[in-house]
């Protein structure tokens, strides 16, 4: 799933995370963290598969607006249930539901690229989604930051909200013809049902499509352990708050867009499964060298270099994916992957909650990037073996 369209309420939703954890210790905060990346990940593996089958049937972009005004009426609801309620958990709850919604948005995104521009074209294509939406996440993220640290969290949300509003509406100008099912095939568990498997067999099935979401689904439980820390780290043990993030979170965006940006001029000549295996590598090194960073400069660069590497790594996948399957199906192969890749994510968010209880973070970090190297490495012998 695309948690930077995300980033900006996250942002106030960490805010009221320091609130509800004000004097509590590093080890015991981390849990409550990991409840806040729980309730915005189980959607996923509840409502994914669902989702994409129903993305097939439906008009993608009649479900991408829906899902945009969706969203922005549900994040109005946030700041008002913090000034009524005590606690975080009604506040999980519409975080639960705007991810439910997301989990149509992500599939239907993928699956509409191909029916914007030519196949030769889908690299670029995918490059320059990246690129705006990452330009939309470091303006976000800097602003958000910002609003958390001098207005308190309210205006965050009002914002975050609005700009789902904007998206809707641009999305309404795209003049798109999509071929949708016939009329007797939109009704029916037991279709639908049929639908879903035949999603997962198609991963199961294509050795190159099963390639890419090994890959990312191990470069998700990693990307879920380091979320978490690095989160506690800056705005707990270093004390900066949302400000911090802020810096850290820019530095993040700046790296994934130059990463985007160039993998998007070049990347043609080079082979997606390489770019894979050879940025999972590399990201490998730089978590281990994140566990030894102990300043917001250091985490920032690493994280920059990291978001330069995981970029056209999760470009190449998703184009990758996008050419090898029929259109007809694209919807709930997505759907599948985002389970796959979701299920990883919220899975090591749980094990790094656990660890964070007993292992200094810069051990969580090297354990990390040792799981990165070994994969990156067994899965590079295995191919120049084959070769």
């Amino acid at each position: 799933m695309d948690r930077t369209n995300h980033f900006p309420v996250q942002m106030a939703l960490i805010g009221l995370y320091l609130k509800q954890t004000a004097g509590i210790s590093l080890s015991h905060s981390v849990p409550v963290m990991r409840n806040l990346f729980f309730f915005s990940t189980l959607p996923i593996l509840l409502f994914s598969p669902l989702a994409g089958v129903y993305v097939d049937r439906w008009s993608r972009k009649k479900t991408l607006i829906a899902a945009d005004l969706l969203r922005a009426g549900l994040i109005l609801l946030i700041p008002l249930l913090a000034g009524y309620t005590d606690g975080m958990w009604s506040i999980y709850g519409v975080i639960f539901l705007v991810f439910s919604v997301t989990c149509f948005f992500s599939p239907a995104k993928s699956a509409i690229i191909p029916n914007l521009v030519k196949k030769r074209e889908l690299l670029a294509a995918n490059s320059l989604s990246n690129i705006t939406r990452l330009i939309a996440m470091i303006g976000g993220v800097t602003a958000g930051g910002i609003i958390v640290a001098w207005t308190g969290t309210k205006m965050s949300f009002y914002l975050d909200s609005l700009s789902f509003l904007l998206s809707g509406l641009a999305i309404l100008a795209i003049r798109i013809k999509e071929d949708l099912p016939p009329e007797e095939s939109k009704v029916g568990i037991g279709r639908v049902a049929k639908e879903l498997v035949a999603g997962l067999n198609f991963i199961r099935k294509k050795k190159r499509v099963k390639f890419v979401a090994t890959s990312l689904f191990i470069l998700m439980g990693a990307s879920g352990i380091g979320y978490l820390l690095v989160t506690v780290f800056v705005t707990k043990a270093l004390n900066l708050g949302t400000i911090g993030l802020s810096v850290l979170a820019t530095f993040l965006g700046i790296g994934m867009l130059a990463g985007s940006l160039i993998y998007g001029h070049f990347g043609e000549q080079i082979e997606r499964e390489k770019v894979i295996v050879g940025g999972i590598l590399v990201c490998g090194v730089c978590a281990v060298l994140l566990g030894g960073s102990k300043s917001l400069f250091l985490l920032s660069l690493g994280v920059g270099i990291i978001g330069f590497i995981a970029s056209p790594i999760m470009i190449a996948a998703y184009t990758l994916t996008q050419e090898l399957t029929p259109d007809r199906i694209r919807g709930r192969v997505f759907s599948a992957l985002e389970v796959i890749i979701n299920s990883s994510f919220l899975f090591f968010i749980w094990v790094a909650g656990v660890l964070g209880a007993w292992l200094p973070i810069q051990s969580i970090f090297y354990l990390t990037g040792v799981g990165l190297l070994v994969y990156g490495s067994k899965t590079l012998v295995l191919r120049y073996t084959k070769e």
